[in-house]
């Protein structure tokens, strides 16, 4: 009796048996001890509440203005990065720039009319891998900027820039992007707009917008919310074991991050959500939103009483929010230009260096110290030698500190080599970012830099194209500009001409 009942008390696996199924299912040979541990842990102690199943809302959309009342930049059309980012000549394109050259060309030449030999007018500095081309024909860019003082026919050129060129928005003291949009007659501002994506919390309005006509009503139902790593709805239900609650970084602007908050705080699983159906380029506003419940009641969404709202743009209505077309997936080239600057404390000033124009890495490197002394005997008298300061690297430029109509900046300036007879100064930047007016590089006035736009350890300026898709499917090509930190500022360390003694030998 005893084997037998040592049988009866113990589990034993069955290896004969090829039904995986039940193993799967986790049975459980007593629901009552569930029963028992959902009433010890308090889950019978539920609240007699309803869920929401329908949602009724009156939606009203303003359109926002195209830029400067240019119907080739208007928001419902074109991406709002493309509006904001592109520069005046992003037309010419490095096709469009030998093509226009070749048509120019071939039209002179059937009216025997020859162009004066100005290297100006060659094709030169086109980005990489297009730099095969250069000196290979006339630039159609430069022959269109100069088509009045050569007597050229806009005809000959084919496809023609547009008229005006769209505005150029980057500061090029502040690093950053400025524009003011327009909805319904209110202002719309954005600022400091680093590159890149923009959003519903990108701009500051001016005010509310005018109040709308009452919009018909919308009925939609309403859902819970899941996201990865929601909690499950009902009690002892398994989540997916792969989800890593702590793989998910906080983001204020995610609206599923929140959740995730809310879930490991208090572990709550009563979010829902209803869709929104609106237009991008728009304003939408939602002047009443009606809940109907699992109980047949009917509730009234009323703002919050402090004005807090979780996507809000500062000066609109809480319940208003502006809907910008974006690229969801755009082309982005490899950099252009790409510019370090960082302030160099030793020497009080910022140091802007180049390290890749139109595509093409170029050398920046700091030259070889000076050489020690050499070794004197140990008899002869105390001897110094000369060693100057250290040159500086091709491709840096100095900013020294200045005063700009009463304001503290940081102004471009040239260095110059007094070992030489008259003094050289040291060529001009090359790339775009470090101009005033890249277009016309007249100088006039020279490239600023406000102090507070660059962070303690420095930061990175490019130039990448970018192509994408506008709302009715045709591409859009143009220039972005943006800047990112970096983890430790360039520095030159310069410092005065020295006499080194020489070291005594043996």
């Amino acid at each position: 009796m005893a084997f037998v009942y040592d049988q009866l008390r113990r589990l034993e696996a069955e290896p004969l048996l090829e039904d995986l199924a039940r193993g799967f299912t986790a049975e459980a040979a007593d629901p009552a001890w569930f029963l028992g541990r959902q009433w010890q842990l308090g889950e019978h102690l539920g609240e007699d509440a309803s869920s929401p199943v329908r949602v009724e809302y009156r939606p009203s959309v303003v359109p926002v203005d195209p830029y400067d009342g240019d119907p080739r930049l208007d928001p419902r059309v074109v991406p709002a990065e493309a509006i904001v980012e592109s520069e005046p000549e992003d037309f010419w394109t490095a096709g469009r720039r030998v093509a226009a050259g070749r048509r120019v060309a071939a039209a002179l030449a059937a009216a025997g009319r020859p162009l004066p030999a100005d290297p100006a007018l060659v094709l030169h500095g086109l980005p990489v891998p297009y730099d095969l081309l250069d000196g290979s024909g006339l630039d159609g860019r430069e022959l269109w900027r100069r088509r009045a003082q050569l007597n050229l026919q806009e005809a000959w050129f084919g496809d023609r820039p547009p008229v005006p060129e769209p505005a150029d928005l980057w500061d090029p003291a502040e690093l950053v992007y400025d524009a003011d949009f327009r909805a319904a007659g209110v202002g719309l501002a954005l600022r400091r707009h680093d590159g890149g994506d923009l959003d519903w919390y990108s701009v500051d309005a001016g005010g509310p917008l005018p109040a709308p006509t009452p919009p018909r009503p919308v009925s939609v139902l309403a859902a819970r919310a899941t996201y990865p790593g929601a909690p499950a709805p009902r009690w002892w239900q398994i989540e997916r074991a792969r989800v890593d609650i702590g793989g998910y970084p906080p983001d204020p602007a995610h609206f599923a991050t929140t959740l995730l908050l809310d879930l490991v705080l208090s572990h709550s699983d009563d979010w829902f959500t209803f869709p929104v159906d609106t237009q991008a380029g728009h304003v939408l506003t939602l002047t009443e939103v009606v809940v109907h419940d699992s109980f047949g009641d009917t509730w009234t969404l009323a703002p919050p009483a402090d004005g807090w709202s979780l996507f809000s743009v500062a000066g609109l209505d809480h319940r208003s929010l502006v809907v910008w077309p974006t690229v969801a997936t755009p082309l982005v080239g490899s950099a252009i230009d790409e510019v370090t600057l960082g302030v160099d404390e030793d020497a009080n000033l910022l140091w802007a260096v180049e390290r890749r124009v139109t595509g093409r890495e170029v050398p920046s490197e700091r030259p070889p110290l000076p050489q020690p002394p050499a070794s004197a005997p140990a008899q002869a008298p105390p001897a110094f030698a000369y060693v100057p300061t250290a040159d500086v690297p091709p491709r840096w430029h100095p900013y020294p500190v200045d005063q700009v109509a009463g304001r503290r900046r940081y102004v471009q300036a040239r260095a110059a080599d007094l070992t030489a007879s008259p003094a050289v100064l040291a060529p001009e930047p090359d790339s775009d970012l470090l101009y005033t007016d890249p277009a016309t590089r007249s100088g006039t006035p020279v490239h600023q830099i406000e102090p507070a736009a660059i962070p303690t350890d420095g930061l990175v300026l490019e130039r990448r194209a970018v192509l994408g898709r506008r709302t009715d499917g045709l591409p859009v090509l143009w220039t972005q500009r943006g800047r990112r930190p970096l983890l430790t500022p360039p520095a030159l360390r310069l410092r005065f001409d020295t006499l080194e003694p020489v070291v005594g030998g043996p």
